[in-house]
């Protein structure tokens, strides 16, 4: 019988201790009678071996395989005493005590095993880390080692699967256990995250009360549910169904504190830009939006084009496309259809995603329709544009979109290996964008292609040079992250007949300083403010407007009928905590050595000379750790 690998599926033989694929740690099994132990367990139940000397049995997921060792240490070094900004996730069993007292303790720990392994899956998922597997609960960080720029939105995502795979586990063990739920409670604020322990066995131990505090909030929570911090909310609230619970007593803590339940997902949502209440127009970005104005000429020629939209985060690339749009509806070819498909920063593990948001926006099916109104869609739209017939266009697309078929489609298709199955899929895409756009002209915007999953990046290399051919404008938009999958896509599109590429750049100082007077529908401005604001936004439009609500979330300054006015102190060094999850991503895909480098440079000031650095990292030495 064979061990399934809870991080990457792989199939192990019944005795292997580390997965032959990820090096995950499987069963903890005693190194003196070689059987099965409690993770973290300081005794062998079955020979009484003292397994505290080598740290304790190896725990679950944080147990790295021999061969994982030197990674785990240059991670351990990038780490050690760092402060981050994470957001905790907290998991408890409802009323465990009381079950556990009914039950013989290795049914009981089997029962909780099978719960852990579902709440680590879920959090891996999103790419989170396990910090602590506590008996009947479970800690996770999100943002700790390694961070993201959606942080808070990952953590929600993976409370959400894990009441999910609860819910489902809580089926099927019925029988032993009836009433089986968890409580998540969540928060995101600062810590100064370490390891514990010099051996294999990794523990992240995150020092700060933002833990606490997740650990509170989940106490507060109702079984079954997730419940989260207002600051949780605030970075990640509107892309979720949520129920404003007031302010809460918590014990230990002086104030109460805010929360918010969290119900699902909300279809299609993304987190919202700009401030509520504010609005510019576009600035400085008019001749970008002409040359994407010019192909919409192209379209109602009957020729189509591919279009590369490059820039830094922040830089207005969504912004720009939203003003495309508009002019689409004055300028573009009468009937012109518009499609959308975004990837999101954890889909690149998510086979066909990009293609499946393609393709359900062609098909005019988004997130909001479910399964068998997108089935009846597509078996619609292929018999009305003739790719019903004797073809496989149909079941190739429902499989990939994953919706059940009948067994006569799917017969067609059930026994192609991988690569003819991708090819299926290639040539089913091809036939039904081409059909579409010969009824209608298309535009199909790609969001975010530096997130794209490997297999749409394949199918997209198949499919784009051929439909672009007809009325067809494909529109690329990425940042400029030349090691990601999908810059093979940007790549290819340059090859192109008729290719274009617009690329953006920070905006003047001249420019920003427009876009904050629009902002703040400038009367009066406090003296100071916009050279503070223009410093630190370095002319990056998201930036501007973060700082800026950042100072007003905080009373820093507030609106009069003259324009605004100075309330509180301009603090010149302070980062809003919606952009160190953007910063800290990109720091934490650094080297260590990068790294390093970067942290003493912060430490030195903005502006400096090279061989103060050089001479400032000699004196550390290489052994010393930054913090």
């Amino acid at each position: 019988m064979s061990m399934t690998c809870p991080s990457c599926g792989h199939p192990n033989p019944a005795d292997a201790r580390f997965c032959e694929r990820c090096g995950t740690g499987l069963r903890p099994r005693c190194p003196k009678c070689g059987l099965e132990v409690t993770a973290g367990a300081p005794f062998c139940r079955h020979c009484g071996a003292d397994l505290s000397r080598a740290g304790g049995a190896p725990g679950g997921s944080a147990d790295i395989a021999p061969q994982a060792a030197p990674e785990v240490e240059g991670g351990r070094k990038r780490i050690r005493g760092e402060r981050k900004q994470i957001t905790a996730v907290f998991v408890d069993i409802v009323g465990s005590t009381f079950m556990a007292e009914k039950m013989d303790p290795e049914d009981w720990r089997e029962i909780v095993d099978g719960a852990h392994r579902r709440v680590i899956q879920a959090v891996k998922r999103y790419d989170g880390t396990i910090a602590q597997l506590l008996g009947d609960g479970v800690l996770a960080f999100f943002g700790a080692p390694q961070a993201h720029e959606d942080d808070p939105e990952r953590a929600i995502r993976a409370a959400l699967a894990i009441q999910e795979q609860v819910r489902e586990y809580a089926e099927e063990i019925r029988a032993r256990v009836g009433g089986f739920r968890v409580r998540v409670g969540i928060h995101s604020g600062p810590v100064v995250v370490g390891d514990v322990g010099d051996d294999l066995h990794l523990e992240y131990l995150a020092v700060g009360d933002t833990v606490n505090l997740a650990a509170r909030i989940q106490g507060a929570a109702e079984p079954g549910t997730v419940l989260i911090s207002s600051e949780t909310h605030r970075l990640a609230g509107p892309v979720f169904e949520t129920q404003d619970r007031g302010r809460i007593e918590l014990k230990g803590k002086g104030e109460p504190v805010h929360v918010y339940g969290v119900s699902g997902a909300r279809s299609g949502a993304l987190r919202p830009r700009g401030i509520e209440g504010m609005f510019s127009p576009l600035v400085g970005r008019d001749q970008e939006l002409a040359r994407l104005e010019s192909l919409l000429a192209s379209l109602g020629e009957g020729r189509g084009r591919a279009v590369a939209v490059i820039g830094e985060a922040g830089l207005g690339k969504s912004r720009l496309i939203a003003e495309w749009r508009k002019a689409a509806v004055s300028k573009g070819p009468a009937g012109l259809r518009w499609v959308e498909a975004r990837c999101l920063s954890f889909s690149g593990s998510l086979a066909y995603h990009l293609a499946g948001e393609m393709l359900r926006g062609a098909l005019g099916a988004g997130p909001e329709v479910g399964p068998e109104a997108t089935q009846a869609t597509l078996k619609t739209a292929c018999g009305r544009l003739g790719l019903e017939g004797e073809g496989e266009v149909f079941p190739a697309l429902a499989r990939l979109l994953g919706l059940s078929i009948d067994d006569e489609s799917s017969g067609k298709i059930r026994f192609l290996d991988g690569a003819a199955l991708h090819a299926k899929y290639a040539i089913a895409a091809r036939e039904l964008l081409t059909a579409l756009a010969a009824e209608q002209p298309l535009v199909i915007v790609c969001e975010d292609i530096h997130w794209a999953d490997p297999s749409s990046v394949e199918l997209a290399l198949q499919v784009i040079p051929e439909v672009v051919k007809g009325p067809v404008v494909v529109a690329l938009v990425s940042r400029p992250d030349e090691g990601s999958p999908g810059w093979r896509l940007i790549e290819h599109a340059r090859s192109l007949p008729g290719a274009l590429e617009v690329s953006l750049s920070p905006l003047t100082a001249l420019q920003s300083g427009e876009l904050i007077e629009h902002l703040l529908r400038a009367g009066h401005l406090p003296e100071g403010l916009r050279p503070m604001v223009l410093d630190r936004a370095e002319g990056n439009p998201f930036f501007v407007e973060e700082v800026l609500r950042m100072l007003i979330d905080r009373g820093a300054i507030t609106a009069t009928e003259g324009g605004w006015e100075l309330a509180g102190a301009l603090t010149p060094g302070e980062i809003p905590d919606t952009l160190q999850g953007v910063l800290a991503a990109r720091i934490d895909r650094l080297t260590p050595e990068a790294k390093r480098v970067l942290q003493v440079a912060a430490v030195l000031g903005r502006q400096f000379s090279a061989s103060l650095l050089e001479n400032t990292l000699n004196s550390l030495g290489a052994s010393d750790e930054i913090g």
